[in-house]
């Protein structure tokens, strides 16, 4: 089973179910004939997370990937339980176990999610029994108008929000209110941005990006009901620890524009080969230690020389990944977990190839060298 294990493994998509609608362009993404808008927004990469769904129609092992070993489907948490320290790496899982540090997603939304706050570290280790709160980042890769609106994303309170008046606001469901205290921003094609646990957010409609994260599905929600007027359960809503908590795990320190801009955009680092090829670091250590992005532009063969597991997301383009005497062809959408055993591995673009890699904590990107 080891040698089966410590080779890229195929990921195979896994959508989930969500409280709001979207996911036309995952779909046309995959390349898929019949697009359209559902209740599955989110497709999750590579994921040992279950997904946290109470009032919907149970869905056994929701959230968690599949992938293909020796031609047969198996839940990557499984061959993750079965071989920790091949897949992971022997001091990954001496930090961390067997939890891959991470959680990466797909999302496109067709209309605003609810107003929502994910727990930092210090909270979830205090009411969830966790070690991972919910800092998380969005890497956009494309924006669509959605019955005229404009795509945007709202993050952070903007300067003056008390707690008081935010419960006074919650208290009165007045979202109107509600939505006029977060700063609003236009997102643009490859913008990235870090939202920290305790921040209050939402995706507006329109919006298309990859977001990763730390391993966890805790959202607590300011608002009572859905887009369409369906009540959000209870549980959903803060998550079973009630309303007075709920409220504690919002941070409310205000941001301005700029405050925003320097806390949160997150400036990519580029390594560049030739005109066509490059790496790029969108999210590193220096920026946040619960995970690393990294970008990679393929036209010819790059070889790689990994530290510990990651993921890899094909954009863009075709090519192969290529190990030993094998290989594994890449298209658009095609999803690839790395083992901490695969210790080179090297990716050749067919006329270009564009990928991201993401790494749990902990683990330093490899930068890729070009052969001629």
């Amino acid at each position: 089973m080891t040698d089966n294990i410590t080779q890229p493994l195929i990921v195979l998509p896994t959508k989930v179910r969500r409280t709001y609608r979207g996911g036309y362009l995952i779909e046309r993404w995959h390349g898929e004939t019949e697009l359209g808008d559902s209740d599955r927004p989110e497709e999750w990469l590579a994921s040992i997370t279950k997904a946290i769904n109470p009032g919907f129609p149970l869905i056994e092992n929701e959230g968690l990937s599949e992938i293909l070993l020796n031609g047969e489907k198996k839940l990557l948490r499984e061959a993750i339980a079965a071989a920790p320290e091949e897949l992971l790496g022997i001091n990954h899982v001496k930090q961390y176990g067997q939890e891959l540090g991470v959680l990466v997603k797909l999302i496109d939304s067709a209309e605003r999610l609810s107003i929502q706050v994910h727990p930092d570290k210090p909270f979830a280790k205090r009411y969830f029994h966790s070690d991972y709160g919910k800092t998380e980042c969005w890497h956009i890769l494309e924006t669509r108008w959605v019955n005229g609106q404009e795509p945007y994303l709202l993050i952070g309170f903007k300067p003056g929000v008390t707690k008081e008046y935010w419960q006074k606001l919650y208290a009165e469901q007045d979202v109107e209110a509600m939505l006029a205290c977060l700063n609003k921003v236009i997102p643009r094609p490859g913008d990235t941005f870090l939202i920290s646990g305790g921040q209050p957010h939402a995706i507006g409609p329109g919006c298309f990006l990859l977001e990763i994260q730390e391993p966890t599905d805790y959202t607590l929600r300011s608002e009572r009901t859905m887009q369409d007027g369906t009540l959000i359960p209870e549980q959903l809503i803060h998550q079973g620890l009630g309303e007075e908590l709920l409220m504690d795990c919002f941070h409310y320190e205000g941001m301005t524009g700029e405050q925003l801009d320097a806390c949160c955009r997150v400036e990519s680092q580029i390594t560049s080969f030739s005109e066509a090829e490059y790496c790029t670091l969108l999210i590193g250590a220096d920026t946040t230690p619960c995970f690393t992005m990294q970008q990679i532009c393929c036209q010819r063969i790059q070889d790689f020389y990994p530290a510990g597991a990651s993921i890899l997301i094909v954009l863009e383009g075709r090519g192969e990944i290529r190990w030993k005497e094998s290989s594994i062809p890449l298209k658009k959408g095609s999803q690839i977990f790395l083992p901490a055993g695969v210790r080179h591995f090297a990716l050749c673009g067919e006329g270009g190839l564009n990928c991201i890699r993401c790494y749990p904590p902990g683990t330093v990107p490899d930068v890729p060298t070009c052969k001629q």
